[in-house]
């Protein structure tokens, strides 16, 4: 029995891959962090999720790994001392996430753990995209640069295809990412920095122009909290909507709804924005693939996406697309460029590169820091 685990300082989300008829059927459990604090809690939650089943392996969704993790990696004594010194870089995310694996590894000290990285794919990004035009030193100092996201995503669909095809790849998530790939390695990404780059979320504003901040804080008197605040939590489709709700929900509103209309025609114009970008950095383009936890809900705005591409050669299939598969094209075979909706999940993502790593025995060094 394999078990992946994504760690939040609200929640903890466990999903358990049983052996069943057709292959390994997940199954979902979420508890509040706060109900598994300790040891013996958490001995207790993970063995009713196993029963009488043997844990061969837990795997970790980890947000960011730094310049210190290329790939998955074994958790062990050499693991935390690099994961330690991304502290500074990450202060509110990594002592939370460094004190639960610990606890794991204390709890089930005989069953391997694999931690896999949001950022690590992005370590290969090429400099000219890797850098921001800030002086150097802050580099240096803060290492500002771009981490990008969702690299669990990105690399997965990358692998659908032969190594030196032009790939873009969309996740769409709480926060949506556009990655374009060649030869297996990321040359752009939308989001970089902090979550606050690249397309708009439910209530971050996205790209935005610096000078409005000051802007705000110059004429309306803004604190640089209250600044804050409001790109991170009161901005994006809240912002233009003035609707707190999911976007699942506000995607039931498009086209009846004026405001809500024109937040996803903003939307969809950003994301189109990324490709464009994707396209230039590669120099044409083979693929595209559209994924992530809010992909199949999505799938309208895809549609529209692949619409405005046309021009392209791009021929994308009438809705609905009804498929069984996880991975399933959603252009003709007349199109120039295919086009794929990838239902797979992140959880199933990891459970089979954590397959590959625990009996080929493969571990990924990390690059020196």
């Amino acid at each position: 029995m394999l078990m992946v685990v994504d760690y939040s300082p609200s929640d903890v989300r466990i999903w358990s891959f049983r052996q069943a008829r057709g292959g390994r059927c997940p199954v979902l459990f979420v508890k509040k962090s706060d109900e598994i604090q300790d040891d013996k809690s958490l001995k207790g939650y993970i063995n009713s999720i196993a029963g009488k089943n043997k844990i061969d392996a837990i795997s970790f969704r980890v947000l960011f790994g730094g310049d210190y993790f290329a790939g998955p990696t074994f958790i062990g004594a050499r693991f935390f001392s690099r994961f330690a010194k991304l502290i500074d870089l990450f202060p509110f995310y990594v002592p939370l996430t460094l004190e639960m694996l610990k606890k794991f590894q204390r709890v089930f000290p005989g069953i391997p753990l694999i931690a896999f990285f949001e950022t690590s794919f992005f370590l290969r990004l090429p400099d000219e995209e890797k850098y921001y035009a800030l002086p150097f030193e802050y580099y240096r100092n803060s290492k500002i640069k771009k981490w990008g996201f969702h690299g669990i995503f990105h690399e997965a669909n990358a692998g659908y295809f032969p190594a030196k095809d032009k790939t873009i790849s969309v996740v769409f998530d709480k926060q949506t990412t556009i990655c374009a790939i060649c030869d297996k390695r990321p040359l752009s990404i939308s989001l970089g920095y902090t979550p606050l780059e690249g397309v708009m979320s439910r209530t971050a504003c996205g790209a935005l122009d610096p000078g409005i901040v000051f802007y705000l804080m110059n004429v309306h008197n803004f604190s640089i909290y209250e600044i804050d605040e409001m790109l991170k939590k009161e901005s994006g489709f809240k912002g233009l909507t003035g609707y707190d709700m999911e976007l699942n929900d506000m995607l039931k509103l498009n086209g009846k709804d004026d405001k809500v209309s024109l937040a996803f025609d903003v939307f969809r114009s950003q994301i189109l924005k990324h490709i464009g970008d994707g396209i230039s950095v590669m120099g044409g383009l083979n693929n595209m693939v559209f994924s992530g936890n809010c992909a199949k809900a999505f799938s309208p705005i895809i549609y529209s996406t692949l619409k405005k591409l046309s021009f392209l050669g791009i021929n994308v299939l009438h809705l609905p697309w009804d498929s069984n598969k996880n991975f399933n094209g959603i252009t003709s075979g007349e199109s120039k460029i295919q086009a794929y909706l990838n239902k797979t999940g992140l959880a199933e993502i990891i459970l089979q590169k954590s397959r590959h790593m625990k009996y080929s025995g493969k571990r990924e060094k990390a690059p020196k820091a």
